[in-house]
């Protein structure tokens, strides 16, 4: 069916109009009297083609448009979804059921008529895919939600009215599939391919556990099970590391897919990060071996953080400072004390990198710069190279003599200029900006208090005051000057090389502990801002300004293995002319291959890649970071992909969610039993297509070859008659 329209531009209309009115009469006019006389026929003739050329030049002016709508009918399309995942071999009768899916996919639904409706078949599991020749079930994942989102996108222009899912009912990955559903606005036909059969199972459900543990110290983790068909029996539950087991718990196990939660206690070894196994033991009986272990990854740090205290003198702030230390139990405290009379009371601080080394952190109290001169070098390269934290308490003695070179450029204050004590009546520590959210300054239960906490703490007496800070360092606390009233900064951190700096320029800081416990209280704040101080300078992984690592170190069977990124230039700021290049290799004695990926930029300095499923195992990656064609820096370390997959996760996965599907779109929930009456359940119809087709006329190349037409032959009659 078609229909034709022709409209004008709304404002030429009546233009048009007025002007060909006018051409005409001026036609008549003109072609009235001639010279020569000619026969009314010849004037008549003459008139109407000049006045019809006039017209047509008009008629273009008004921006004619012709319009035409073709009406044809269209068939409906239904999607035939197909779960692809590995869970549906595990269902009941699956070898009865896998025939039956295969006939009617190559074949027809029953009832199906192709006058009916246009249907497209589709295989899902982690992606959609349009269903081949060959049906496979070996997908590791189900991500119904992402297959029905991309059906939605397949047909936006479409006439889809209808989709039928066929699957087990387990979902375990990707977004909602209900929302999903709903979204679609059409009817979803829902084929329950289940139940699961009854399996004799037990397995590993969950682990729960801290990510950092300590060498030689017991870590207790949380192991979950759930057992099915093995009521009453005793099962070992193991905790390996590669092939040593390090601890053995005798769990004794429920029925019908009880849980229960196993405590297990193992020390750690070895520092660094590691990758550990629980495991139950495989029973004869069981049909489903793969789930009875899981993996997880934690970090183990040394058992204790030597600290050397380098004082100038024996003095309550050194007192104060080693009891808050020792107390925690993680932190092993030598003393390197010089009296002022520079007589060695302890430990002799050390003049050589290596025997500095030996310490994870150097706190100097109220020291005399001189005394530091023999050990500038190694202590420049303690920080620096090594990248170890230093720790200054700076007081009265701290301004006796000249800094070396070396040992001024590790303070985070500008020593250009000589500072000087400052004795006062009382002051309280101003938080800045930084401060406020810096971990060292947080002393308080809530960070809403935290500025009245401070407040509340004993005054500090004398400060030393600096020029102000170092370009690049970061200050966490300040006091007003007494005479100018200006900002002078007190605590400030910094970064040398590749080591972390803190400095305090304010004391005393052990009444801090002292008054507030002479008062009935307790000395929390004291002892957690010195932890908070020791922690963060630390914790190495912060001063680290290249990062790359997987997003977890331990992904299941199925699941995409991802990268992140992160890249800052020497200034700590976003580098955004790098990139990384990530290769990673299978940890096996026989696997020489190796996967290569160009990591894709995310953002300032940060960096994205999928490398999308790999097999189990172990793997080892290497991050080169490049800045142009030059490697300026590597990453390397380890993850894991364990061999129980989503699917094994979730085969006993209780859901509705195939019925909740089917209920809220308005379509139908089946057995696989019932399938010859899905094509009757059906509501489908052809639709009217309306197609809607404009062309403009103004500039179409057939009226100005009438308009040339029409004056041609006019000029030709004219002049055939000699006329003027």
């Amino acid at each position: 069916m078609q229909e034709f329209s022709l409209s004008f531009g709304r404002i030429w209309v009546l233009v048009a109009i007025f002007i060909v009115v006018g051409m005409i009469l001026s036609v008549y006019f003109y072609y009235r009297r001639t010279n020569p006389p000619v026969t009314t026929v010849f004037r008549t003739l003459l008139g109407i083609l000049r006045a019809t050329a006039i017209s047509l030049l008009v008629f273009c002016v008004a921006e004619p448009v012709l319009s035409f709508v073709i009406a044809r009918d269209v068939k409906p399309h239904v999607a035939v979804l197909l779960d692809g995942s590995s869970s549906m071999t595990s269902v009941e009768d699956f070898d009865l059921k896998e025939p039956v899916l295969r006939a009617m996919l190559h074949g027809s639904l029953p009832g199906e008529s192709s006058a009916k409706f246009v249907r497209d078949d589709y295989a899902f599991s982690d992606s959609l895919l349009p269903l081949g020749d060959t049906i496979r079930f070996d997908g590791q994942r189900t991500a119904l939600g992402d297959a029905l989102n991309a059906i939605g996108e397949r047909y936006k222009a479409g006439n889809l009215q209808g989709v039928v899912v066929i699957s087990d009912g387990i979902f375990n990955s990707g977004v909602d599939p209900v929302a999903s559903a709903l979204k679609l606005s059409v009817p979803v036909y829902t084929v329950d391919v289940g139940p699961q059969r009854s399996s004799m199972d037990i397995r590993v459900v969950n682990v729960v556990h801290d990510d950092i543990a300590y060498e030689g110290r017991p870590t207790k983790i949380e192991v979950e099970v759930e057992s099915r068909g093995f009521d009453g029996i005793t099962a070992p539950i193991k905790i390996r590391s590669g092939e040593k087991t390090l601890a053995v718990v005798d769990a004794v196990l429920g029925g019908s897919g009880a849980r229960r939660i196993v405590p297990i206690e193992f020390t750690p070894a070895e520092t660094g990060f590691h990758t550990y196994s629980v495991s139950l033991a495989v029973q004869p009986e069981e049909d489903l071996k793969e789930n009875n272990s899981q993996m997880f990854a934690v970090r183990v740090l040394k058992s204790k953080q030597r600290i050397l205290l380098a004082a100038g003198y024996l003095s309550w702030e050194l007192t104060f400072l080693k009891r808050a230390l020792e107390k925690s139990g993680d932190f092993e405290c030598e003393l390197s004390v010089i009296d002022r009379q520079a007589k060695v009371r302890s430990l002799q601080l050390p003049r050589t990198v290596d025997k500095l080394s030996q310490f994870d952190l150097l706190i100097f109290i109220d020291y005399q710069p001189s005394s530091l001169a023999a050990s500038a070098d190694a202590l420049s390269e303690y920080v620096g190279e090594l990248g170890r934290p230093v720790m200054f308490m700076l007081g009265v003695e701290s301004v006796k003599s000249v800094s070396s070179p070396k040992v001024a450029e590790l303070l985070p204050f500008d020593t250009s200029r000589k500072p000087v004590v400052r004795s006062t009546s009382g002051y309280h520590l101003q938080l800045t900006e930084q401060g406020k959210y810096h971990p060292i300054m947080q002393i308080g239960e809530e960070a809403s208090e935290l500025k009245d906490v401070w407040s509340a703490l004993p005054p500090f007496e004398s400060y030393v005051e600096f020029e102000g800070e170092k370009a690049g360092a970061a200050v966490l606390a300040v006091t007003d000057d007494a005479g100018s009233g200006a900002k002078v900064p007190l605590i400030a951190i910094s970064h040398h090389g590749k080591g972390k700096v803190l400095a305090s320029a304010c004391a005393p800081f052990w009444k801090l502990g002292f008054v507030s416990a002479g008062r009935g209280g307790s000395n929390r704040e004291y002892e957690s801002f010195i932890d908070n101080c020791v922690r963060w300078l630390a914790a190495s992984d912060e001063v680290d300004r290249v990062r790359v690592a997987p997003d977890r170190h331990i992904f299941k069977s199925g699941e995409h293995v991802t990268f992140s990124a992160s890249i800052l230039d020497e200034s700590y700021r976003a580098m955004d002319d790098g990139s990384v290049v990530l290769t990673v290799f299978r940890d096996s004695s026989t696997a020489t291959d190796s996967l290569s990926s160009t990591m894709v930029r995310s953002g300032s300095g940060r960096f994205r890649t999928d490398l999308n499923i790999l097999g189990h195992g172990e793997y080892s990656f290497r991050g080169d970071v490049y800045r142009g064609d030059k490697i300026i820096d590597a990453k390397s370390g380890k993850f894991a992909v364990e061999a129980f997959s989503l699917e094994e996760e979730t085969i006993f996965q209780l859901g509705e969610v195939l019925r909740e599907i089917s209920d809220r779109t308005g379509g139908s929930h089946l057995r696989l039993s019932e399938i010859d009456s899905l094509a009757g359940l059906m509501r489908v119809e052809n639709t009217v297509k309306r197609d809607r087709h404009e062309y403009a006329l103004s500039h179409h190349w057939l009226i100005l070859a009438a308009v040339l037409l029409l004056l041609s032959a006019e000029w030709w009659i004219r002049k055939r008659l000699q006329l003027l």
